[in-house]
């Protein structure tokens, strides 16, 4: 009994090997890696360019190429041209930088001001205990402080690493500078940027137990706490380094707000979207890359956040293969290293999608098994049938890994 019941574990271990490196196998034998297609906002022609990896069937390689909006081919160095920002250093080798930009000189600080965020409305991970920087330590940069904070339903409570304990005289000023402000205890969620790597700190964002919104700082040393009037349900904020724009702020439904340094909340007009945004943004313009898994739409908007184009391009990839087709078929399931991120991935029901592949892969170990002289009536062969019922291949290849020979 011993020994079939570790031929069961040998089993069970063997389908979760074959999990995690069946998949990848089947993958890397069938999948095309499909052409790169790529849109840009081109503040030059103030339209949308394209470059796209085909392949050449004359040199049987990759080449790309380029063209506008009306499908009119560009060549390497046009397509720069229209880029200044994303091609800068090339242009400047070959002499074709452009002198002004929309009736300004393009000077080097001009080129410096574009900047790429990814934002992403998913939840991340919590802050428990996060260090409060001084906001104004008189020198560039920042330090790190002596002791951490949460705030929880006692209110804000500031814990020294060095003995553990509570600085009470500190946790109660900044417990009454929250409450006076308005903010109700616990803290539903803090968002923040707790590193040291960064010129200037700018505190943190605290939603309070009503869904309330609360700006905390430290400044010289004592609390600074800005009520913001949100009337959204805020799922997500994502802080950016010091600029003009203090973050972007995420709704349940990934409708996206940016809230700027003078408190002023600005929706963008961004449509419906899976709360996932590459933002470019320089002088003139800000561009919101929406990434979805077949599509990429990009929004324009100017200064203001007022909207100025949009362009949206199918994207080629394997997920919408005959390949992958028969992937989803043929696997129930596929186990990824994804720590933190597990929670992304869909889970797929092996009995609406896989039950005729499954029933398939039963019925072939019957034969296999008739054709053994097994009995089947044993509760191990009945074992065997149900772990290939329910795991497919993998429990079938795995019963032909560890025979049951009773």
């Amino acid at each position: 009994m011993t020994a079939k019941i570790v031929r069961v574990l040998l089993v069970f271990t063997t389908i979760l090997i074959l999990g995690f490196y069946l998949p990848d196998l089947f993958r890397s034998r069938f999948e095309k890696r499909a052409g790169k297609r790529l849109l840009y906002y081109s503040e030059v022609k103030r339209d949308f360019v394209f470059s796209e990896e085909v392949y050449d069937s004359l040199r049987q390689a990759n080449r790309m190429v380029y063209y506008d909006r009306s499908g009119n081919p560009l060549t390497e160095n046009e397509y720069a041209r229209l880029l200044p920002f994303d091609n800068a250093r090339k242009l400047k080798m070959l002499g074709m930088m452009p002198d002004s930009l929309m009736g300004e000189p393009l000077t080097q600080e001009v080129l410096r001001s574009v900047r790429r965020v990814m934002l992403i409305g998913d939840r991340g991970f919590d802050f428990a205990l996060a260090p409060l920087f001084e906001s104004c330590p008189g020198h560039p940069g920042v330090d790190l402080p002596h002791d951490l904070f949460r705030i929880g339903r006692r209110g804000i409570e500031f814990i020294d690493a060095a003995t553990n304990s509570v600085d009470t005289r500190k946790s109660r000023i900044f417990d009454e500078a929250l409450r006076e402000a308005g903010f109700r205890a616990p803290a539903r969620d803090i968002f923040g940027i707790p590193s040291t790597i960064k010129s200037r700190d700018d505190g943190y964002f605290v939603v309070d137990a009503r869904g309330k919104l609360f700006h905390l700082l430290m400044v010289h040393g004592a609390p600074r706490v800005k009520a913001i009037d949100n009337d959204f349900e805020i799922k997500q904020i994502k802080c950016h380094v010091p600029g003009e724009i203090y973050c972007h702020i995420f709704t349940p439904d990934n409708e996206l707000y940016a809230l700027l340094t003078d408190y002023t909340l600005k929706k963008l007009p961004l449509g419906k979207n899976n709360g996932r945004f590459m933002l470019t943004y320089n002088r003139y313009f800000r561009s919101y890359k929406n990434l979805g898994q077949d599509s990429s739409t990009m929004y324009v908007l100017d200064r203001d956040f007022e909207p100025v184009d949009r362009c949206a391009i199918a994207v080629n990839n394997y997920r919408n293969s005959p390949a992958a087709a028969a992937e989803e078929r043929i696997f129930p399931f596929r186990i990824m290293l994804t720590p933190g991120y597990a929670h992304f991935i869909p889970i797929p029901n092996p009995v609406r999608q896989f039950w005729p592949v499954n029933l398939f892969f039963v019925l072939l170990l019957v034969v296999v098994k008739r054709l053994n002289r097994c009995r089947l009536t044993g509760a191990f062969h009945l074992v065997d049938l149900a772990l290939t019922a329910v795991f497919g291949i993998y429990g079938f290849i795995a019963v032909l890994i560890f025979p049951n020979r009773y």
